[in-house]
């Protein structure tokens, strides 16, 4: 299934909760995250029934369960990380992966992305 947005900005603190989740989504994803996620805002809530679901769930009190789906975006594997405890509408989706997708893609406000899950 292709889910297509436009990027937008995010509010800043993508670094730091990837870095907080660092531990948890090497085992999952099988990757180290580039440290902050490309925000895309895709209209409405994709549904992602029939896609494995990879569930996040803490050790630590202070952190919140995040379900991830593994993508593709342009060349580049990634995962959508959806918190339980978001600022951002469940028309954001937030993207992880072991480059700076914003930069290797050359991607600014506005622009049109797809990202195909897998």
């Amino acid at each position: 299934m292709k889910i297509v947005g436009k990027v937008i900005s995010g509010t800043g603190e993508g670094a730091f909760y990837v870095e907080k989740y660092m531990p948890y989504l090497e085992s999952v994803l099988g990757f180290t995250c580039h440290p902050g996620t490309l925000n895309v805002n895709v209209g409405k809530k994709p549904e992602f029934n029939g896609f494995k679901k990879w569930a996040i769930k803490p050790e630590e009190e202070e952190l919140e369960e995040v379900d991830c789906y593994l993508v593709t975006i342009g060349e580049y594997d990634g995962a959508i990380v959806i918190p339980h405890k978001t600022r951002h509408g469940e028309h954001i989706i937030e993207i992880v992966s072991a480059v700076n997708l914003r930069e290797e893609m050359k991607l600014k406000d506005g622009d049109e992305v797809t990202c195909e899950l897998v």
